[in-house]
C-alpha cells in the first residue's frame, strides 16, 4: 500500500511513467542529507579572541564543500539502494528496407512436387522449397519489418509484423508439419493487410504471396480486397509454385475457353486490376523460386523507419559512482583538516 502511494506521489510530482524504482523504502533516508547543514561536525579549538582571527574565505568554501559532499553521499546511496531504472521503450531508427508480410499457402496441394521434370528421386515438395527459400529472404535486409500469415481453409497469424527475425524463422520451421485443407487466398491476404493498418507509411510495403493455386473470388470479395490494397498502399508479389496439374500463367487462354476452369489464371487476371504494383513469378523448380526471392529482395530496398525495442536499463550504477566520488572527496578533505593548533 505504501509502495503504491509513494509511486503515485512521484507521478503527481511530475515524474514520467517511463522510469521506475525497484525499492521505495531507501528514500526515507533522504532527509538525513540536511544533517550536515544543521550539525557542526568539525573539531573545535578554544581561542581567547575569535574576533581577532583574520577572515579565511578558503576555509569557508571548504566547509561548504564538506557539507555538500556529505549530503551528496547520503542522497546518492539512498537513490542507489532504491534501484532506479528506465522501463523498456521503443527507439525510432531509419534504415533501408520495407514492411514485408509473407502470405504462405498451407493447403494440401503444397505437399506435392513441382512440374514433373527429371528423375523422380530429384523431385521435392513445394512447401519444403518455399520454406528454405523464405528463410533466405528473412535473413536478408536487417532493417526490414517482417511478418507472416499462413492459410489453407482459414488464415492463421504465424508472426506479427516486426523486426524480430527469429519469430518469423520459427514460424517457417513450424510449417514442417505439412499442409491440409483448401486455398483461401482472399482471407489470407486480408489478414496480412490488416497488420499494415496500425503502421505509419514510412517505407515500401510488400505482400509476398507464396501459393501454388488460385481461388474463385466473388464480386464482393474482390471489391473489398482491392480497396484494402489501395488503402494500405501495398505492392503484391506472387511466387506461383506451379504443380503438375497447374496451368501456366505465361500462356494466354484460347478464345472462347472458360476462365473459371483455371482458378490460377483467374486469380492472376484479378490481381492485375488491384491498381497497385503487382508482379508474378512462375516457378517450376527450386532454382526459379530462389531467383524470384532474389528479385523481390532488390525491389524492396527503399528508406524505411521502424521502432526497435530497448530493454529495461538499470540506472543505480550512476548513483553508486556519484557516492564513490563524494566519498573520495570526503577522505581527501579529512586529510586536510587541522587536528591541533600549530605552534
Amino acid at each position: 500500500m505504501w509502495h503504491e502511494g509513494a509511486q503515485a506521489v512521484l507521478m503527481a510530482a511530475g515524474f514520467g511513467d517511463d522510469w521506475g524504482l525497484a525499492n521505495l523504502w531507501p528514500l526515507i533516508l533522504l532527509p538525513l542529507a540536511v544533517l550536515p547543514w544543521i550539525l557542526h561536525g568539525q573539531m573545535n579549538f578554544a581561542h581567547p579572541a575569535l574576533q581577532g582571527l583574520p577572515a579565511d574565505p578558503l576555509s569557508v568554501w571548504l566547509d561548504r564543500t564538506w557539507k555538500i559532499a556529505i549530503s551528496a553521499l547520503i542522497v546518492a546511496l539512498s537513490v542507489a539502494l532504491a534501484g532506479p531504472y528506465l522501463k523498456s521503450q521503443y527507439v525510432e531508427k531509419v534504415g533501408r528496407g520495407a514492411h514485408v508480410m509473407i502470405v504462405l499457402d498451407r493447403s494440401a496441394s503444397m505437399n506435392e512436387p513441382f512440374v514433373k521434370k527429371g528423375d523422380a528421386a530429384d523431385r521435392v515438395q513445394k512447401m519444403e522449397v518455399a520454406r528454405q527459400v523464405l528463410k533466405t529472404l528473412v535473413a536478408q535486409g536487417h532493417d526490414d519489418l517482417m511478418g507472416m500469415v499462413t492459410f489453407s481453409t482459414s488464415p492463421i497469424l504465424a508472426a506479427p509484423l516486426g523486426n524480430d527475425r527469429g519469430f518469423v524463422q520459427a514460424a517457417l520451421d513450424a510449417t514442417e508439419a505439412g499442409g491440409m485443407g483448401f486455398t483461401a487466398v482472399a482471407r489470407g491476404l486480408g489478414m496480412a493487410l490488416d497488420y499494415f493498418a496500425d503502421q505509419p507509411v514510412t517505407g515500401a510495403r510488400a505482400m509476398v504471396l507464396v501459393s501454388d493455386g488460385g481461388a474463385h473470388l466473388d464480386g464482393k470479395t474482390q471489391d473489398m480486397l482491392r480497396a484494402m490494397f489501395m488503402r494500405q498502399q501495398a505492392s503484391l508479389y506472387w511466387i506461383y509454385l506451379r504443380s503438375e496439374s497447374g496451368v501456366s500463367l505465361k500462356q494466354s487462354l484460347a478464345e472462347g475457353e472458360n476462365i473459371d476452369a483455371y482458378p490460377e489464371y483467374a486469380l492472376h487476371e484479378y490481381f492485375q486490376t488491384l491498381n497497385v504494383p503487382y508482379r508474378v513469378y512462375e516457378a517450376e523448380n527450386p532454382e526459379a523460386v530462389m531467383a524470384a526471392v532474389r528479385d523481390i529482395a532488390t525491389l524492396k530496398n527503399k528508406p524505411t523507419r521502424y521502432l526497435e525495442p530497448v530493454s529495461r536499463q538499470d540506472l543505480s550504477q550512476y548513483a553508486y559512482w556519484l557516492a564513490w566520488l563524494a566519498a573520495v572527496l570526503l577522505m581527501c578533505m579529512f586529510g586536510l583538516e587541522l587536528k591541533r593548533w600549530q605552534a
